[in-house]
């Protein structure tokens, strides 16, 4: 907030007779002190200065544009724009297991090559394609404004093992109170696979929620894990399993932990 300051202008009144003291005040702009005693000049010439219209700089590899989702080529402009200007984009994607971040962006000629084409919405991603290669975003990266592709072969899956592991370890992050980052919470990426009546990983036939999305504290007892150690093993084509050590109520133990993918990547169904 700014303040103002007040200039203070006295009239003194002395004398039997009234004497009119006038304190000497500066006029702005006519160099006189007091009340002016002859009639002032012209005004000064000014100059007219017309302002150039705001121009925004080009990225250096745009975009390209997602038929009714512009927030798509946005948020993934951001995240280009760090890939092409050499930061660290791999600490920025924490949702995605460093390891795996690094190797899927290390090919930076075939990234920017599909992600100037125009991309194509999904039902669970936005994806840009080019010369075999396939970068897409999942809505809730998205949403967050700075999108953290997955890049694979065309046509190929988006998802490997790897990342149904680190979606545990991050759940396991969250349960002992060390999440990977602090905006890690299942409010803002959901980890726990929605309750539809839909689970059915030994295939029986008669399909019912996700067990975890009933109780979804069911591992508030887990203390320590050994995220380096846990394993994926697929049960079929939608349904997987992950084991990793962990120490619950003060016992050592294999956690496994039943998995599958939906809007957000793999989440987690049911443990064991």
């Amino acid at each position: 907030m700014s303040t103002t300051t007040r200039k203070s202008r006295l009239l003194a009144l002395t004398g039997a007779s009234v004497v009119v003291a006038l304190t000497t005040v500066g006029c702005a702009g006519d160099g006189q002190s007091g009340i002016p005693t002859e009639s002032p000049g012209p005004p000064a010439a000014t100059e007219t200065v017309t302002a150039s219209p705001a121009t925004t700089e080009a990225p250096a590899v745009p975009v390209g544009d997602v038929p009714g989702n512009a927030a798509a080529a946005e948020a993934l402009q951001a995240w280009v724009n760090d890939l092409v200007s050499g930061n660290d984009v791999t600490a920025e994607c924490w949702t995605i297991a460093p390891d795996r971040a690094e190797a899927m962006y290390s090919d930076v000629d075939a990234i920017t090559a599909a992600v100037q084409r125009p991309g194509q919405d999904g039902q669970y991603a936005v994806t840009w394609s080019a010369d075999g290669t396939d970068v897409s975003v999942l809505r809730s990266e998205i949403a967050s404004g700075y999108a953290c592709p997955y890049v694979h072969p065309a046509g190929g899956d988006i998802y490997t093992g790897r990342d149904a592991v680190y979606a545990v370890e991050r759940f396991l992050g969250r349960a002992t109170g060390d999440p990977v980052h602090s905006d890690d919470t299942e409010e803002n990426y959901p980890l726990i696979c929605p309750g539809r009546e839909i689970w059915d990983p030994w295939g029986t036939g008669s399909p019912g929620a996700p067990p975890l999305s009933m109780v979804p504290d069911a591992l508030g007892d887990v203390t320590t894990f050994d995220a380096e150690s846990g394993t994926f093993s697929p049960l079929d084509e939608v349904y997987g399993s992950v084991t990793i050590p962990v120490v619950e109520a003060g016992t050592a133990r294999d956690l496994v932990v039943y998995v599958t993918t939906a809007s957000n990547g793999y989440c987690l169904g049911a443990v064991d």
